[in-house]
């Protein structure tokens, strides 16, 4: 096989919103407690040089200045340690409340990105019979650049909201070889909707109620355009859900969920079942994601904040 040119992407996680200062930096502090976020993704783990993310994330809101700040750490290992990149982030983001119904956040992210390229893990055709290769060896094995993002966050009642981010403002290059310029980190954009539906009446929950999550996401990063379009129902304590996503070129996978809430701690389960030519052989992919929550508001829980999915 000969490639003439790659465009990476970043890593993605099913559960969107059990990640959320990864999917919108605006997203800092909406939640009614502070929280502590574990992600873990293993993709095509039948196949050899898979991809295994872990994000960890922790965020809180500052009602005294209508802010919520936010830390937030990855790490991608793809091709069994052939590309490892790890990346840390500030956040912060301002909430303005424009009218008692409607809410506006705003949010910035400062990351520095650091990615290391593991040239002897490689196996070149001319490997086979002799064990070496006349390929060149990068000049440079680790990169290390500043990454931006920004985001925004529209909030109406606890009915409807809408956001959308751009990650890597200044694309950011990537350059293991001196003589290339053009290893740039495509910038990425995202937009994400979605509703807020209760059987009951009112804005609080109560055991009896069910909730209806239907959400809409779009990516756009190079050439990849993806659409993930799904629906969460929500019973207390129980949560299940079920996605489609589609790259507008084919079918790429069907997602199904099932998660645990408890005042204290969200739990969730996600597997990937693969649509594309990969099907039966790449072994979807499975997510597990854990937040623990803390320091909980009830002055937060008001018609008018914006209440996001949790899965």
């Amino acid at each position: 096989m000969t490639v003439l040119s790659v465009q990476a992407q970043d890593p993605e996680f099913s559960q969107f919103y059990a990640n959320p200062l990864y999917l919108n930096p605006a997203l800092a502090g909406t939640g009614e407690c502070s929280r502590i976020i574990f992600n873990y993704r293993n993709q095509w783990p039948s196949i050899p040089g898979n991809f295994v993310t872990y994000n960890a994330s922790a965020d809180f809101s500052m009602e005294s200045i209508s802010s919520g700040l936010g830390i937030l750490v990855n790490s991608d290992n793809a091709g069994n340690g052939t590309f490892v990149t790890n990346r840390a982030s500030l956040i912060y983001s301002y909430h303005l409340t424009v009218s008692r119904e409607v809410q506006l956040n705003a949010g910035a992210e400062a990351t520095f990105h650091y990615q290391k390229f593991n040239f002897d893990k490689l196996i070149f055709q001319d490997m086979i019979n002799t064990g070496q290769t006349g390929e060149v060896p990068p000049d440079n094995s680790t990169v290390m650049v500043p990454d931006f993002s920004f985001g925004l966050l529209l909030g109406i009642k606890e009915l409807f909201f809408i956001g959308i981010s751009a990650d890597h403002l200044s694309e950011p290059n990537l350059n293991y070889y001196n003589q290339t310029d053009n290893s740039k980190l495509y910038r990425k954009y995202t937009v994400h909707a979605g509703a807020r539906i209760l059987s009951g009446n009112g804005y609080d929950i109560n055991s009896k109620d069910f909730v209806f999550l239907p959400q809409l996401i779009f990516q756009m990063q190079g050439n990849m355009h993806q659409m993930n379009i799904g629906l969460n129902v929500e019973k207390y304590p129980l949560v299940v859900g079920a996605w489609f996503r589609h790259n507008f070129e084919n079918a790429d996978g069907a997602i199904f969920m099932v998660g645990l809430k408890q005042k204290r701690f969200r739990f969730g389960y996600s597997y990937d079942l693969s649509m594309s030519h990969l099907k039966g052989t790449s072994g979807g992919a499975h997510e597990v994601s854990l937040a623990m929550l803390i320091n909980c508001n009830k002055k937060r829980n008001r018609p008018g904040a914006i209440k996001c999915p949790e899965f």
